[in-house]
């Protein structure tokens, strides 16, 4: 999802790139999710779970396979009505696109706590408008916290605030050494830069030379400003 910690979401009709109908395409097995049949080339489609005229979000989080009946078929109606009309159930479904739940490289019961919230909405139909980010990190945050990992992470690191610990998993995934674990810390301290991991910053990166470059290249003033704010405390840190 585009912002995941700015909570800008992108709704309204856009065009969908080849290669991400083909990524949804592939882990779908290209096969229909909704009927289960194997899709030809001139039938296969990718649809939108929560329907853009429910306000749902042009996204990957939003995408699934259908084959062009069923596409047709559920038109704007809202997924519950349509998994009962079809009888398949919603936590069936793929989920594409989310940093958590697609991270092979977190623990399990922290991906499969975010499935089930990410189940949750799509079945309430609430993961919808520019702020449906907003609601699943807030969700996501809330029950996090009385987890045994998240437990175990306050035990660890005392001194963090809760925005921060809570991106501890996402950051050790990442991380391979103390100098890129201290940086990524302290990039999860703003919301501008805690956006570039997963997402720009990922396990193939070298950590400091990416923060480098887009520190040096960057067009948008706040996002320097507040790299160049991490970069000054990354620098303390390494001396303590």
């Amino acid at each position: 999802m585009q912002d995941r910690f700015t909570h800008k979401n992108k709704v309204g009709r856009h065009r969908i790139p080849w290669k991400v109908r083909k990524e949804v395409y592939a882990r779908d097995n290209f096969t229909c999710q909704y009927c289960g049949k194997k899709i030809s080339r001139d039938e296969i489609t990718v649809d939108h779970l929560i329907p853009l005229a429910e306000n749902g979000t042009d996204e990957m989080i939003n995408y699934v396979t259908s084959c062009l009946a069923c596409n047709q078929l559920k038109g704007s109606m809202p997924l519950r009505d349509f998994a009962r009309t079809m009888n398949f159930q919603i936590e069936n479904l793929p989920v594409h696109g989310d940093p958590v739940t697609n991270n092979p490289l977190l623990p399990i019961q922290i991906r499969l706590l975010r499935r089930k919230i990410i189940e949750k909405g799509r079945l309430e139909g609430t993961l919808k408008g520019t702020r449906a980010q907003y609601k699943l990190e807030k969700e996501f945050r809330r029950a996090f916290w009385n987890t045994p990992e998240s437990l175990s992470l306050q035990a660890i690191f005392p001194n963090l605030p809760g925005q921060v610990r809570i991106m501890i998993p996402e950051i050790q995934a990442i991380a391979k050494n103390k100098r890129e674990f201290l940086l990524l810390v302290e990039l999860a301290k703003s919301a501008n830069t805690r956006n570039l991991i997963g997402s720009v910053i990922t396990t193939e990166s070298d950590v400091e030379q990416v923060v480098m470059n887009i520190a040096r290249k960057t067009n948008d003033k706040a996002l320097r400003l507040r790299l160049e704010q991490a970069l000054k405390r990354w620098q303390s840190a390494l001396m303590k």
